[in-house]
């Protein structure tokens, strides 16, 4: 469930740092967001990974749900972070 909202976090925060004017630094990503496959590709990994989550033996479901949580913290803390660092910008001028 947490790697779900990690991911739902994970295009919300993009999606403002883009229209504040921030870059996607991720090449893969910037690529789905032109030809507007972004979102279906998230959703779709995000599915594989659930999947996979939950039918690995027990060990290796959870190894991989935490791993692919600490992942997405740092790519969402990212995005936050952008999202700040442009909010002193803005308030500077």
């Amino acid at each position: 469930m947490f790697f779900i909202i990690l991911n739902i976090l994970d295009i919300t925060t993009i999606n403002k740092v883009l229209k504040q004017g921030g870059r996607e630094a991720n090449p893969l990503a910037r690529l789905l967001m032109k030809l507007h496959l972004f979102i279906p590709a998230k959703v779709l990994i995000t599915c594989l990974v659930v999947f996979a989550m939950f039918y690995a033996d027990e060990g290796t479901g959870i190894t991989l749900g935490i791993f692919c949580c600490c992942i997405y913290t740092v790519i969402v803390g990212s995005n936050y972070r952008a999202l700040r660092l442009k909010a002193r910008e803005t308030d500077r001028t």
